[in-house]
């Protein structure tokens, strides 16, 4: 039999009582068939009863050092919006792990496993890191590092945190970019080993790596930021490649309110039984040649389903392969182009109390999974329909840029129907409980034209276009460059009395964008206008005004408008289109521009650091934050 072997698990610790009692309650319930674990944690703590976890820790559970670390003035913050690390406490950690790995190596440890205590660990995470026989290896963790942002993975691909491959030479649009962060998200999501050019907080690292040198301490000539950064290109300088472990994430708890996810967290890892289900659910997909996209949602979307309907549509591709992997409900459908058919075909083969429908495209994150997983146990099954947010778009960071609710679950026996050819909507309605889980599309095909062809062979057919196809139909024309043709059907739209309130605010805005592409000034501020018809004033049609001001440069209209959107309440759960960037960074950032130019710098400052604590990653605030450092403003 071969011997055990012998781990170390290492943190540095300053946390919170209520945030490091679940971190060690994790630790502790780790399994250890094949493995021999000792523990050494570096207490850091300013506050006693964190101090007095680890003396009871070690009390009860023995093989485990505690070294004090010497207590200075720290000067780091963390909130609900997210953590500020001085340098100084930077390089005061990466000392405290170079000296748990030489605490490891004079001891003979076989690994160190340098866990973060803000993490709550599967109970298979270590002996699955052991089981890969890997030099160095991170579990993954995803993190949204501001509230309303996507969840991010603790690993990346190269620099500082680049999360897609680029080679030196090429030049890459922000499309490309985004496709290829997609693709490799993609790849995080399936469980495998990987790998990749940076990871920390949640590290397996071996005896020989140690022994060879790898260090967390800073390297002089290195200007990125952070003691993990220079670990890993010290350790791939010293030839150890990088992994990241995929299968059992951990669940990090960057803000306390995160505290609330841990019951929903272990539970999906002992996986849901039966007897705890209060519903039961099928899920529908119509698919076309989506053999790379499948994989990813399905398993993003696992122990939810008791059963998966997959309706294909004409695939040429490894397509119905691929779903066989995950369920024997498989069906052909010969596409009509009518996309409503295709759903309600798929709504009639389930067999389930619930339905949930899907794009191929579309996943969940997995704290929206865990979520999903605690609504199973909680909902009353005579609820008719849940509505969920649908993440449709993102910025350079992963920001969701815009977003809307759906009814995305709904209930069997109401036989709701989908309606309409193209831009389908389910008919449903009834009681309903609006729940905070969100749907993240993700499209990584090239857009066509297949739905603006649909339309014009049902208007060549003699086929009348209902109100709302009206509204899409135009929608289609301004998406393909036909701005004119677009404004005629947005016209006649608005003209009606009927029609969806979000609907119509969403046309004047529509509206305004194919006159500001024509060249018709007048017209466009007089279509944004009209979006104050049907709702109170929103902050993306105020940018939208203070935007045509400001590119005339008459900041003090711009200055009015860009005021008025900060003031914009967030529209309740509304049914429509969210702007996200209009509610949160983008208004100060546009009004600290627009008093600069006036000379009022206290008050450009001012919008600055508002929308710094946004989005401090966006160019134009990282631009403003390096002209008010010039400035001897920080």
């Amino acid at each position: 039999m071969s011997r055990k072997k012998r781990i170390l698990i290492g943190s540095p610790i300053r946390q919170s009582p209520e945030i490091l009692a679940p971190f060690l309650t994790s630790l502790a319930e780790l399994e250890r068939t094949n493995i021999v674990v000792s523990y050494l944690f570096v207490d850091d703590n300013a506050e006693e009863s964190s101090q007095l976890l680890l003396r009871q820790f070690q009390s009860q559970h023995g093989r485990t050092d505690i070294h004090i670390e010497e207590k200075h003035p720290e000067t780091y913050e963390k909130d609900e919006f997210t953590h500020y690390w001085p340098e100084e406490t930077i390089w005061k950690v990466a000392r405290m792990k170079d000296a748990i790995l030489t605490y490891a190596l004079d001891r003979k440890f076989d690994y160190v496993f340098l866990v973060d205590s803000d993490l709550i660990l599967h109970p298979h995470t270590l002996e699955h890191l052991v089981s890969a026989n890997k030099e160095i290896i991170s579990n993954i963790f995803w993190t949204k590092w501001q509230p309303d942002t996507m969840e991010m993975p603790q690993v990346w691909l190269s620099d500082q945190y680049t999360l897609y491959h680029k080679d030196r030479k090429e030049s890459l649009s922000d499309e490309e970019s985004a496709k290829r962060t997609w693709q490799f998200f993609g790849q995080l999501r399936v469980p495998g080993i990987y790998e990749v050019g940076g990871l920390g907080a949640c590290t397996l690292i071996s005896r020989k790596a140690i022994k060879a040198g790898v260090r967390f301490a800073e390297i002089p000539n290195l200007s990125f930021w952070g003691e993990d950064r220079h670990f890993c290109i010290r350790a791939r300088a010293m030839g150890f490649a990088l992994y990241v472990d995929t299968h059992f994430p951990a669940y990090h708890i960057y803000r306390k309110s995160e505290l609330a996810g841990i019951n929903a967290y272990k539970q999906s890892c002992k996986g849901v039984q039966s007897a705890d289900r209060k519903i039961t659910i099928s899920v529908c997909l119509i698919v076309k040649n989506e053999e790379n996209a499948l994989p990813v949602c399905l398993h993003s979307i696992r122990d939810i389903p008791d059963e998966i309907i997959i309706v294909d549509t004409g695939s040429t591709d490894r397509t119905k392969a691929v779903a066989s992997k995950y369920t024997d409900k498989i069906y052909d459908f010969a596409w009509v182009d009518d996309f409503a058919a295709a759903r309600n075909f798929a709504f009639s083969k389930a067999t389930q109390q619930y339905i949930l429908w899907l794009d191929a495209d579309d996943t969940l994150t997995e704290k929206d999974r865990l979520l999903f997983l605690e609504l199973i146990r909680t909902l009353e099954p005579l609820v008719d329909r849940v509505t969920m947010s649908y993440h449709l778009s993102f910025d350079e960071n992963q920001n969701v840029t815009y977003s809307l609710r759906r009814n995305r679950l709904v209930r069997r026996e109401c036989q709701f129907q989908w309606i309409g050819a193209v831009h389908e909507y389910l008919a449903a309605s009834g009681s309903v409980y609006d729940s905070e889980i969100a749907v993240t599309h993700r499209k990584d095909k090239i857009h066509t034209d297949r739905n603006l062809q649909i339309y014009r062979n049902m208007l060549a057919r003699g086929e009348g276009l209902s109100l709302r196809d009206q509204f899409y139909y135009a929608n289609e024309c301004r998406e393909h460059g036909f701005h004119q043709e677009a404004a005629v059907y947005y016209e006649a739209f608005l003209q009606t009395p009927e029609g969806w309130q979000e609907d119509k605010i969403a046309a004047a805005l529509h509206l305004a964008t194919c006159y500001s592409h024509l060249a018709q000034r007048d017209e466009q501020l007089l279509a944004l206008f009209r979006a104050f018809e049907h709702d109170m004033p929103r902050a993306d049609c105020c940018c939208r005004i203070g935007s045509v001001f400001l590119e005339e440069q008459d900041y003090l209209q711009a200055i009015y408008w860009y005021e008025s959107a900060t003031q914009c309440p967030k529209p309740k759960e509304s049914m429509g289109f969210m702007d996200h960037s209009s509610l949160t960074w983008l208004p100060h950032v546009q009004l600290c521009l627009c008093y600069d130019r006036i000379g009022r710098p206290d008050k450009a400052k001012f919008h600055h650091d508002i929308s710094y604590s946004y989005n401090p990653k966006h160019p134009s605030i990282i631009h403003n934050q390096r002209y008010f450092e010039q400035m001897g403003n920080k």
